[in-house]
């Protein structure tokens, strides 16, 4: 129940005008989901826009920006009701804010109005020229709001972030987003002597209500900057500095206007509201528009997939939304406890989210140290004093050190990529840019989202916990340039690539396990096995290299999760007495992270494997046609080369030298 009261209003209040748009709908009142197909239906004309700026300017009202979509505008609380024949309230509606739990936060809006945050403007001078006002709402950042300690699992930025998305590599080739102009709307930017010492550029933009362009009161905008240079350490960063009170943007529409009015390559958005249902407020129809619009030119738009609740924009269809991921010191995946995952109820077959980053868990994904402004606000209330972990960082509260995460986090790692991604194909669109994250992603099968948005288990293939899994830097990027014909390593380079370990540079080294007696007793054995394989191979092939196995130290170290999953799914596929379409689900996951293709193969080709099973146990005709097409789609995906290169039960085949994935170039 919505509690109304005429009390405690700011003394500015931030609001978009909506001009009359050339086709007459009014984009306030319209019931269709607005996306970057419909958008310019609402775009009003340049004339009318100028004209009803310069009469809000006359009525009072200072005006912020003007565009296409709405005019951001500032005034006090008496401005608005002398002008527009109305009283502003407060309402204190339960949303979750940045954490996972649930409190109240302060929204605006007026009597009777028709949909939230509302304000006609029929009783007004400018009724011929405007549709209504949208009342801005806070939006939260989607991080945790208290703090943890370093003697505990935690990541370091760049290598430990740049490590986990697997972009090491690309760097190594110059592959560090040059050139690429990504712009951050957050609580702004200090130039921390982190950034300088690795060399991190970025500039600050007010959007209009903020002010101190060369502080980050708040802490979060220069945090998660980290996460975006860790991925793309060359890119031309530009925060937009939004106006904000305590933890909340209190003009995030402006803002986020004014980030589009800069023409940058990708927008990155680590915040939003909790928006479970239609109908949609004014603000958010106006701020649906205002993504759309972006995206519309072009630009690739992040936004985060929110912490446990129904991120909005994260859910809008055309953004890129960003999930979380938990990499624990054992170099296990799962999917984070705290990020969100959900159907969308508003914007029908859109599923959140798209593709994850690295994100921590509950209770306050304390998991990134991040570089903030020193006595900010995430660095004082996280480095509160007689507060451990997890729910503090336990460093000093002014320290400018601070340890947090959540789906804040992760929509910068994924904007590094993207920025990439532009380098190498700077035509790239937002909607390929986001199909190649989803394609080229790390598959997640174990662990669930968030308990608040279903708490949605994650399963082989894409689900509702990760979408289609951990966004991996080098398999998006060589997609990429395998898209548009480019070569972007030599073959010196791909010939040097090695199994990534994870090393995490404060704590954590890569285990390794040493062979016990019995292993050792054996290994001879299993070296003249091997061997015994090879004499054949090179005497059937009289031209092959003579060579021989060199094993210069005898060890075994810890299974990559790619080995571990591939396992998992192996024993499915070749389990005769499960479901054939878990089965057939089995080889699609194979394929996609490119392990046992000869096994694959023949699941799928022989006369009495996939086909056969499939007439046999499947009554229905649609449902036996649809697995018939699964398993004709999954032959295409193999190419003749890549399964050259795989013997029986060996990942011989590599993206050096075939263009597959193998145990030797991806962990």
């Amino acid at each position: 129940m919505v509690e109304q009261k005429n009390q405690n209003l700011p003394s500015i209040i931030y609001a978009e005008v909506s001009v009359r748009s050339q086709s007459g709908e009014s984009l306030l009142k319209t019931s269709e989901i607005i996306t970057s197909k419909n958008v310019e239906r609402f775009y009003s004309e340049p004339q009318l826009v100028n004209a009803t700026a310069e009469k809000l300017r006359i009525e009072g009202f200072n005006v912020l920006s003007e565009g296409p979509i709405s005019i951001t505008i500032a005034a006090p609380p008496e401005v608005y009701e002398r002008v527009f024949q109305t009283n502003i309230i407060t309402q204190e509606i339960p949303i979750i804010k940045g954490g996972v739990y649930p409190t109240k936060a302060t929204f605006l809006s007026v009597p009777n109005a028709e949909i939230s945050g509302l304000i006609d403007s029929s009783a007004s001078s400018l009724t011929n020229f405007v549709e209504g006002v949208a009342i801005n709402e806070p939006v939260y950042y989607t991080n945790s709001v208290i703090p943890p300690k370093p003697n505990y699992w935690h990541l370091n930025v760049p290598d430990d972030i740049c490590q986990g998305i697997n972009a090491h590599s690309l760097h190594d080739a110059g592959i560090e987003g040059t050139g690429i102009k990504v712009v951050m709307v957050d609580s702004g930017w200090y130039r921390h002597p982190f950034f300088e010492s690795y060399g991190y550029q970025g500039k600050v933009v007010l959007d209009g209500g903020a002010v101190n362009p060369e502080l980050d009161e708040n802490g979060h905008g220069t945090g998660e900057s980290a996460n975006l240079f860790a991925i793309a350490p060359n890119v031309e960063l530009t925060m937009v500095k939004a106006k904000s009170k305590k933890s909340a943007l209190v003009n995030s529409v402006g803002a986020f206007k004014k980030a589009v009015s800069l023409n940058p390559d990708i927008i990155s958005c680590s915040w939003g509201e909790d928006q479970k249902d239609l109908p949609l407020s004014a603000f958010a129809k106006v701020m649906s528009a205002i993504v759309s619009d972006a995206v519309n030119r072009g630009i690739i738009v992040i936004f985060s997939a929110g912490n446990g609740r129904w991120s909005f924009p994260g859910q809008h269809p055309d953004v890129i939304s960003a999930g979380g991921v938990y990499l624990s010191s054992d170099g296990k995946l799962e999917a984070s406890d705290y990020a969100s995952g959900f159907r969308s109820r508003i914007f029908p077959q859109r599923t959140v989210p798209d593709v994850c980053g690295l994100v921590g868990k509950l209770p306050r994904a304390t998991y990134i140290m991040l570089p903030v402004q020193p006595g900010s606000l995430m660095d004082v209330t996280r480095g509160a004093r007689n507060i451990g972990y997890p729910y503090g960082d336990e460093t000093l509260p002014k320290d400018g050190w601070a340890v947090f995460s959540g789906t804040s986090a992760a929509a910068p790692q994924l904007a590094g990529i993207c920025a990439l991604m532009k380098q190498v194909y700077p035509q790239i669109s937002p909607q390929q840019a986001r199909d190649f994250l989803k394609k080229t992603a790390r598959d997640i099968f174990t662990g669930k989202s968030s308990l608040s948005t279903g708490g949605n288990q994650a399963n082989i293939g894409v689900d509702l916990a990760t979408g289609s899994g951990l966004a991996d830097a080098f398999q998006a990027i060589m997609m990429t340039a395998k898209a548009i014909g480019k070569t972007i390593l030599n073959s010196t380079q791909l010939a040097q690539q090695q199994p990534e370990k994870f090393l995490v540079t404060n704590q954590i080294q890569t285990k390794e396990i040493i062979m016990d007696s019995i292993l050792r007793s054996k290994i001879g054995d299993i070296i003249w096995e091997f061997d015994k394989v090879l004499q054949e191979m090179m005497a059937d092939n009289p031209q092959m290299p003579k060579v021989e196995l060199s094993i210069s130290d005898l060890k075994f170290v810890s299974r990559s999760p790619s080995t571990i999953a591939a396992a998992t799914l192996r024993k499915t596929l070749e389990d005769t007495t499960k479901d054939i379409k878990l089965r057939l689900s089995a080889s699609e996951g194979l394929l996609k992270i490119g392990y046992y293709q000869e096994a694959v193969l023949k699941f799928l080709t022989d006369p009495k494997q996939a086909l056969k099973v499939i007439d046999e146990s499947i009554k229905d005709e649609k449902e036996k046609s649809d697995l018939h097409d699964r398993v004709f789609k999954a032959l295409g995906e193999i190419s003749s080369d890549s399964i050259d290169t795989y013997s029986s039960g060996l990942d011989s085949g590599c993206i050096c030298s075939k263009g597959g994935q193998c145990v030797s170039c991806y962990p």
